[in-house]
């Protein structure tokens, strides 16, 4: 295995989930934070040849004006797990982190959405669906080429999007004609979030209940590229399913950490090659995609019984 960097894309950069990710790989690539919460730190995964913490780079995209390092104080300020001497030590890794921060999409985000988002983005209301793809694609590549990553995998932290019409009996190119002629977005956000990921190479990993790559056109154009891609629903309890001894006492560390044990398990899915839906990784989504099993325990058995065969063939 290579050193090169791995990037983690999140689209709701600096929302709750996001910032709390922020703050747990900061700790972990400054040996600051326990690594008894993650499954990729148990015993079972030690064959895997996992990327070490220290290779994962973030960016993504943000609706708001703000910045990790706000956000993270006021999503830790009564936390004794997170103190504010702590969120201090992590600040230049965050200040670092927000600099890759770029503006978002506001396509069908619906009102509530919209409330919140800053000049700049309000400015790309009026952009056109073909012309967001792009730009996000765009951001997406200079992300890859300046921070010379490996691999990038965009991951979809933000608000639920609203449903949009009728689009599972589109063909991936009925879906891909229509985002280019379309004058308003045909589909909701975090879908057109999946195209450009997929249309640039990029795994996807849909960790709200959002639709991302929940669509048969998706999951056509997935292969299509070669791409990977899981959801949706990130689970935050992993102790009660058996995947970990134990967790923090906090929700959004807890679904931090796991949502960082699916980047590590789809950057290995990758580098040995995979393609499509990661259904192996169920056990980490409430509702998972791909047709698994709904019974976790062998949705369990299915993570180890991949862990071993990865281990084994490499």
């Amino acid at each position: 295995m290579n050193g090169r960097k791995i990037g983690i894309w999140l689209i709701g950069a600096w929302g709750q989930i996001g910032t709390a990710l922020a703050v747990v790989l900061a700790g972990l690539q400054g040996r600051t934070s326990a690594t008894d919460g993650l499954v990729t730190e148990q015993p079972e995964f030690a064959g895997l040849d996992l990327a070490d913490w220290s290779r994962f780079v973030l960016g993504g995209h943000e609706i708001r004006k703000t910045s990790s390092t706000v956000e993270a104080r006021n999503l830790f300020v009564k936390s004794t797990t997170v103190t504010a001497e702590r969120l201090a030590e992590l600040a230049p890794a965050m200040n670092d982190w927000d600099r890759k921060v770029r503006t978002g999409t506001l396509l069908n985000a619906g009102p509530a959405i919209q409330s919140r988002a800053s000049t700049a983005t309000l400015k790309t209301r009026s952009e056109r669906p073909s012309a967001a793809v792009r730009r996000i694609a765009v951001d997406l590549e200079e992300f890859r080429t300046v921070a010379g990553l490996e691999h990038l995998i965009v991951v979809n932290v933000a608000s639920v999007d609203p449903p949009t019409g009728p689009s599972d009996s589109l063909s991936s190119g009925e879906l891909l004609e229509s985002l280019e002629h379309s004058e308003v977005s045909p589909l909701s956000i975090s879908v057109v979030y999946a195209v450009a990921a997929f249309q640039s190479g990029c795994s996807y990993l849909n960790w709200t209940q959002s639709t991302g790559p929940n669509l048969p056109a998706l999951a056509e154009l997935a292969r299509d590229k070669a791409a990977l891609y899981m959801g949706r629903g990130g689970r935050t309890d992993l102790v009660s399913i058996g995947l970990l001894r134990t967790a923090a006492d906090d929700q959004r560390l807890r679904s931090a950490s796991a949502l960082l044990d699916v980047v590590r398990l789809c950057e290995r899915e990758h580098r040995r090659g995979g393609r499509g839906a990661m259904t192996f990784l169920s056990s980490f989504f409430e509702r998972p995609l791909g047709n698994p099993s709904d019974d976790v325990a062998a949705q369990r058995a299915l993570l180890y019984d991949w862990a071993r065969h990865v281990s084994s063939t490499g």
